[in-house]
């Protein structure tokens, strides 16, 4: 199935850290022309990514995730007529093109592959992928350096009790793989070589956190800060600190968070040409 969106910030409810998605979300597929009466298969899945994606229109939906994590599949956000697949996105038993678009919601990181997985998320998708994943920056790596941020995500384990939540939902905590525009252009270049296709991303700021979560988080700065200033005197200067950086454009750029857009296009290379059901080299193209 598909390796495991298990959100180490996030609750298993559409709650604060999803409502700075959802705006972003909503704001980029309107920019994006994405149409959300079309079919849509999430992998690496939960009940709250169902629940994201009905608030922004969309209702046709397939929810997916790894044998070993269906589970969170289920809850109360789930409509009971959702169809449940076991998949695993690095190498998914489905036919290329099955799906209008398909969604992950910080599901990459957690692959043995990110790069393989984002290929089979290409591969399936008829037209469209969107997903959102840690924003690779000068911040963010000047912030890991500094250990304010850890480059392994430990309080995904810990969360789940030192059992799953970590790479390909085990007790190993994962690398957490991050990604910038130019990062998906070139894997996007090497797997569709011979298309034209339209990458839009969008980094930003978010700082939602609980103070449970804060907890987690000792083998950073972050315990230290805390235990000094109180945690929800931290949360309030990060509620303060997100605003303000999203506000501006050039500090926005350096978030923690990155959400994508990538349209597959129809139009291919001017040195392609079709051939019937076939994809040949535009012999015209080299005279």
């Amino acid at each position: 199935m598909n390796c495991t969106a298990t959100n180490s910030t996030t609750p298993a409810v559409v709650s604060q850290p999803r409502e700075q998605l959802l705006r972003v979300m909503r704001a980029e597929l309107e920019a994006c022309r994405i149409p959300v009466d079309q079919g849509v298969l999430i992998v690496g899945g939960s009940a709250a990514d169902e629940q994201l994606l009905r608030q922004v229109g969309f209702q046709h939906i397939i929810n997916s995730n790894l044998p070993t994590d269906m589970g969170r599949l289920d809850g109360e956000e789930a409509l009971p007529d959702t169809q449940h697949i076991a998949l695993d996105v690095e190498q998914m038993d489905l036919p290329s093109g099955s799906h209008d678009l398909v969604f992950a919601s910080e599901v990459l990181h957690h692959c043995s592959s990110p790069h393989k997985a984002l290929c089979e998320m290409l591969r399936v998708s008829r037209r469209y992928v969107v997903f959102m994943e840690p924003n690779d920056s000068l911040a963010m790596n000047t912030l890991v350096k500094m250990n304010f941020s850890f480059p392994y995500e430990l309080p995904a384990v810990i969360a789940h009790d030192y059992q799953s939540g970590g790479l390909r939902d085990s007790h190993i905590p994962n690398f957490i793989y991050r990604w910038n525009r130019h990062e998906v252009v070139k894997v996007v270049s090497s797997y569709l070589p011979e298309r034209v296709f339209t990458v839009r991303a969008h980094p930003y700021w978010d700082f939602s956190v609980t103070k449970e979560e804060l907890d987690r988080r000792k083998a950073t700065r972050i315990g230290s800060i805390t235990s000094v200033i109180g945690a929800n005197n931290f949360i309030a200067l990060l509620k303060f600190a997100q605003l303000s950086f999203n506000w501006i454009p050039p500090l926005r750029g350096q978030g923690n968070k990155f959400f994508c857009c990538i349209d597959k296009g129809t139009d291919l290379k001017p040195w392609m040409a079709r051939n019937g059901d076939e994809i040949v080299f535009n012999r015209d193209y080299a005279r």
